[in-house]
This record gives C-alpha cells, sequence and structure tokens, in this order.
C-alpha cells in the first residue's frame, strides 16, 4: 500500500453498541432489585414497635429491663417496711439488684465486680455513685456506727429507683 494513499477509518462492531445497552440495563436492574429486595413489606410495617416510645421520643430497649427491675426494686422496699430488712439487709439487697440490672443492661456479669471495675465501665457513671452509697451501711455494724445509722433507707430506695428509670 502506497504511503501517499488515505485509509478509511475502521468502524466499531454493532456488537459494542449492543454490549454497552446491556451493560446500562443490568446496571438499572441491579439497583431497582436491591431497593425492590430491600424494602420492608407490608406485614413488617404493620408490626408495632417491639419497645414503648420514651417521653423524650426514641425506643427504650431496656424498657422490659426496666419494669422487671422497678417490680424488684418495690419488692425489696415492701420487705424492708415490713421490718423483714434491716438497713444493712436492705442496702446488701438494692446492691444486688443494681448489679443484676447492671447486668442486663451492660450485657455482663456485674455480679462480682468491684466498684473500681464498675467505675471504669464508662456509661455506669450513675451506677457507680449508687452502689459506692450503699457500700458503708452494707458493712457497717450499725450499733455501733452512728454515720451508717444516719443512711436514709428511703433515700437509697428512691436513688435506686432513679438509676433503672434513667439509666
Amino acid at each position: 500500500m502506497p504511503v501517499d494513499e488515505l485509509v478509511d477509518p475502521v468502524g466499531y462492531s454493532g456488537w459494542w453498541t449492543v454490549l454497552g445497552i446491556v451493560a446500562i440495563l443490568a446496571a438499572a436492574a441491579v439497583v431497582f432489585l436491591v431497593i425492590w429486595l430491600t424494602r420492608a413489606s407490608a406485614a413488617e410495617k404493620a408490626v408495632p414497635p417491639a419497645a414503648p416510645l420514651l417521653p423524650t421520643g426514641p425506643y427504650d430497649p431496656y424498657a422490659a429491663l426496666r419494669a422487671e427491675y422497678e417490680r424488684r426494686l418495690d419488692a425489696v422496699a415492701e420487705r424492708f417496711r415490713a421490718g423483714e430488712l434491716d438497713e444493712r439487709a436492705l442496702h446488701l439487697a438494692l446492691s444486688a439488684e443494681m448489679r443484676g440490672f447492671a447486668t442486663g443492661r451492660l450485657g455482663q456479669d456485674a455480679s462480682s465486680m468491684t466498684l473500681s471495675e464498675i467505675q471504669q465501665i464508662g456509661e455506669a457513671g450513675r451506677l457507680t455513685q449508687v452502689i459506692a452509697r450503699y457500700y458503708r451501711p452494707s458493712f457497717a455494724d450499725h450499733d455501733n456506727d452512728p454515720a451508717a445509722r444516719a443512711t436514709d433507707a428511703e433515700d437509697s430506695i428512691d436513688r435506686a429507683r432513679s438509676v433503672v428509670r434513667g439509666w
């Protein structure tokens, strides 16, 4: 072929156009399928939420746990008021109930944690304060220790309830 002769450009085959259109349709089909398969069905939309709404708005995943420990604290308070528990036994029972609540709330066993181990849990600030408050009456000799007698039992019960309600 001589050098001074012009050669027509080579055109693409018609298959490349078909392949491009098929690729665009496939991408659109994938997007459509992802949206279609991941949307909630009518049955899923009709199911009420598992946890009740808090007055502030978001769902409370610990509502059942809170209700259970509210009942347990009521039972401990009734036993104290009936005279079955003295202040020392009351504070031991409250400490055990708060540790049980912490176990359910944190997902790890808090029944045998020391106070310093509980303090290391970032979100357990109020729990730490309440359990620390229960230590002195739990281990004190109420007959000989005026500071132990000064601990208000009803205040201790109210503090436990406030932790269960607010944490």
